[in-house]
């Protein structure tokens, strides 16, 4: 397994979860989302109090290292690992829906336990970010820890959905979800009906805490009122900030293969089957708008890869580069360095005089100094000469 190094934390996060490979897509999705919905970086370096959220992935121990490899750091800013929690055994067999599994239903109560950060964005993996949700950092601390902000489930309209919660992480919180694990019955068999029996005042949090349903808008509204009425959707919800793919099949998935197909037009009627694909046709539409955000996560993975490569190469070629070699120093040549060399030279020898040494004395000293003495046997006039840069 490679190792990985992250950069420093940052007060504030948006997180998901993953606790199966298959979801690599949905995670990939929604972060590639919040990259083209969030601030820019230069946003952040002219204003010195914010700072960019990290984007971080919870993962389980199972989760293999390509789909870690796949997610850091082309898409989040760091990986935390975290042990599965289970749904208690005294709830299994009560969700509605199929998918969830219940060796690891309630892991998403490790959110609350990430208090290296202030304030956590939870997103489900199958939702799609559309519009910025950074300032929803902004929100202030409710009376009530651990649970910030929420938006509220398709039914009942008093509960929230546990797909995109702001939180306010605390150890002591975490323990006693922990706690309550066992004791508190889950209307839905999943987090979402646990949170709410844990978090049973959210429907009388202050109005800045109970976020609109366009902060999760949940596909299932979509398809329940779409056909019949659209202006449930495209003007009750308004502009949507984050669309969630809550139910099944998620946009990744085949809705129907082939075999099941052929198997279902053998027994259901032809009206049955018109519902069938007319009930695909109103997926669809948001389909699309997930799998075009897809298509551009893949390209952008694309170009990240190869920027990638070119750095290593680039690191590469520097390493095997040669190192310049030195040039030695040009020796001194030519009257103008014999006349400089004899200016320092007989600058000495006259400071030597003036120091009181006798004529013969301070030359013999100048001339051991600059390494002159060797020319002892040449004659004196020859000497003197050499001394002024004028060889005889």
């Amino acid at each position: 397994m490679s190792s990985t190094t992250f950069g420093p934390k940052r007060p504030n996060a948006i997180a998901t979860l993953l606790t199966t490979d298959d979801f690599l897509p949905g995670v990939q999705t929604l972060f590639h989302s919040l990259k083209e919905t969030l601030p820019s970086e230069k946003h952040y370096k002219n204003s010195p109090n914010e700072y960019r959220p990290e984007r971080i992935v919870l993962v389980t121990p199972n989760i293999s290292q390509n789909v870690r490899d796949a997610l850091y750091p082309a898409f989040c800013t760091r990986i935390i690992q975290v042990d599965p929690i289970a749904i208690p055994s005294s709830q299994e067999n009560e969700s509605h829906v199929s998918s969830w599994s219940h060796l690891c239903g309630y892991t998403k109560l490790q959110m609350f336990h990430q208090i290296v950060y202030e304030k956590l964005l939870y997103i489900d993996s199958d939702c799609l970010v559309q519009k910025d949700v950074s300032h929803l950092f902004q929100i202030e601390k409710c009376n009530e820890l651990g649970l910030l902000a929420a938006a509220p489930d398709v039914f009942p309209p008093d509960k929230f959905n546990a797909g995109v919660m702001l939180l306010q992480p605390s150890a002591r919180v975490f323990e006693s979800l922990l706690s309550k694990a066992q004791e508190l019955i889950t209307y839905d068999g999943g987090d979402t009906g646990f949170l709410n029996a844990y978090f049973d005042k959210w429907n009388e949090y202050p109005k800045e805490n109970r976020l609109g349903f366009a902060y999760n808008a949940q596909r299932f509204l979509h398809q329940c009122t779409y056909e019949k009425q659209p202006k449930y959707w495209d003007i009750a919800v308004g502009d949507k900030y984050i669309v969630h793919y809550s139910s099944s099949p998620k946009p990744w998935e085949s809705s129907m293969n082939a075999t099941m197909k052929d198997i279902a037009s053998d027994h259901l009627t032809n009206e049955e089957l018109e519902k069938v694909k007319l009930a695909e046709g109103k997926s669809k539409a948001l389909d699309k708008l997930w799998k075009k955000c897809y298509n551009r996560s893949m390209q952008f993975k694309e170009d990240f890869e190869e920027r990638q490569k070119l750095k290593k190469q680039r690191k590469v070629v520097a390493a095997n580069k040669p190192k310049p070699v030195a040039k030695p120093a040009a020796a001194s040549s030519g009257p103008s360095a014999k006349v400089k060399g004899a200016l320092t030279f007989n600058k000495r020898y006259k400071q030597l005089k003036k120091e009181g040494h006798d004529q013969k004395t301070a030359m013999a000293m100048a001339r051991r100094e600059f390494g002159m003495d060797t020319n002892d046997n040449v004659s004196a006039g020859k000497q003197v000469a050499a001394m002024f840069g004028m060889p005889l």
